[in-house]
């Protein structure tokens, strides 16, 4: 290896380290194979460099017989250069379809919950240019737009986390030539080559490709490059009318101007919408592409429009504007039981804040949080709830958040204060709708 593909490399992460804008430490989801042990290889000098303390996080799917073995051969490889690493394991469910699915999906949930546990808000993972553009060709196999042909983001936010790919650039020749000259070995899962996988099949059509006349893996490279420069144009467009157009309500709902799509593009306007649609829901995914075209196709032509239900969302007409508001669903919103901390989140969306659990006597934990509904607007009939309240529409009152003991209604810190009400919890709650998704 040369000096000058490892300068490449370190020179890539510490780049986004400086952009990503956050403090303290990082991680990096290390499976063992040549892109993620590469990447935490070079990230080890890296760290070392800027001073920033590095974890190594390894996930044991327990999907092969020998995956403990190799989590434990990776803390290994690991541990002689100073490197803490820690192997989370997936306890499952295994579904018997969609496995490969299950098992990325789960990796994620327990590098997150890993992450939050250590207070660290960056997570590097290894992703490269044959990773990159394989997402580029399995999204355009499902007619995605720019925003999904421009594939996976050198960074990019899930909620309060920083996902960093410095790589995507980087061909996995380069980085195993990186491996080889540090005498590096690496594990090859089996899987990666298993026909019935739609990543393998992915594989072998990017081959197929390159194999084309004319083209080569740079050419595709500078597709994706193209793609992506493509869509951070049209977000930057999304952006300025997301500053100027969505009035955000305390009470969990954002209201828009009714004739918004007049105003934008009609691609913008698809992006507006899936925007204020993954906002209001708050867990970080959206409509599809085909359902929000569909919405915004009745919302031109459809004068008689007055509601419309998608993705645990109600999309409606109120008092000459449109509004998006949480809908329970069939699942209804969760019954969370309150644990003795300060502050702890609500359906992805409201953060609840304890201001008395070290001065008041009862626990937190006594108290859980769930919907008002009904019966909480029964106890609440001659309370001094705030005006505004009773201006909105029923399937937005009914669905607030309450503090509940059993079946008393402890408190109801969003609108109402009236201690003959209720009594039991008042002062002491605090709820302020901040989804786990931004809107700006």
């Amino acid at each position: 290896m040369t000096c000058d593909l490892s300068a490449k490399l370190e020179g890539l992460l510490e780049a986004q380290l400086v952009q990503s804008e956050r403090q303290g430490g990082l991680a990096v989801a290390v499976s063992g194979g040549s892109d993620s042990l590469a990447a935490c290889l070079i990230a080890t000098n890296v760290c070392r460099r800027l001073k920033i303390p590095l974890w190594a996080l390894t996930v044991d799917h327990g999907l092969r017989p020998e995956a403990a073995e190799e989590a434990l051969k990776v803390k290994n490889w690991l541990g002689s250069v100073g490197i803490e690493q820690t192997i989370l394991k997936w306890q499952g469910p295994f579904p018997k379809t969609g496995i490969q699915k299950a098992a990325r999906e789960a990796r994620y949930d327990l590098l997150f919950e890993e992450c939050d546990r250590l207070g660290i808000s960056r997570l590097l993972l290894g992703h490269q240019l044959e990773d990159q553009l394989e997402t580029l060709l399995m999204r355009l196999s499902k007619g995605s737009g720019v925003q999904g042909l421009a594939a996976m983001q050198s960074i990019s936010q899930r909620g309060n986390m920083s996902l960093l790919r410095p790589f995507l650039t980087v061909s996995r020749a380069e980085l195993r030539e990186y491996l080889v000259s540090r005498q590096q070995e690496w594990i090859d899962d089996p899987s990666n080559e298993n026909p019935a996988y739609t990543r393998t099949q992915l594989g072998s059509v990017l081959r197929s490709l390159i194999a084309l006349p004319g083209s080569n893996m740079e050419a595709l490279a500078l597709s994706s490059s193209r793609l992506q420069r493509a869509e951070q144009a049209l977000e930057t467009m999304t952006q300025g009318y997301m500053s100027e157009f969505p009035v955000i309500s305390p009470f969990g709902f954002v209201s828009f101007r009714h004739d918004f799509y007049q105003k934008m593009p009609e691609e913008i306007a698809i992006r507006f919408l899936q925007r204020l649609f993954i906002f209001v829901r708050g867990d970080g995914v959206g409509p599809s592409l085909s359902t929000l075209e569909k919405l915004l196709s009745k919302i031109r032509t459809d004068r008689n429009l007055k509601t419309a239900t998608l993705y645990g969302c109600q999309f409606r007409f109120h008092k000459g504007d449109w509004m998006i508001c949480r809908e329970p669903g069939r699942k209804g919103l969760p019954i969370m039981q309150m644990q003795d901390r300060a502050s702890q989140q609500w359906d992805d969306r409201y953060v609840v804040l304890d201001h008395g659990l070290e001065q008041q006597s009862i626990s937190s934990s006594d108290f859980e949080i769930r919907k008002i509904g009904e019966e909480g607007w029964r106890i609440l009939k001659e309370s001094d709830a705030r005006a505004d309240v009773g201006d909105l529409p029923t399937i937005v009152k009914k669905n607030l958040p309450a503090i509940w003991s059993g079946d008393k209604l402890a408190s109801v810190p969003l609108f109402s204060y009236d201690s003959k009400a209720m009594g039991i919890a008042q002062g002491r709650f605090e709820m302020v709708f901040n989804p786990k998704c931004n809107l700006l």
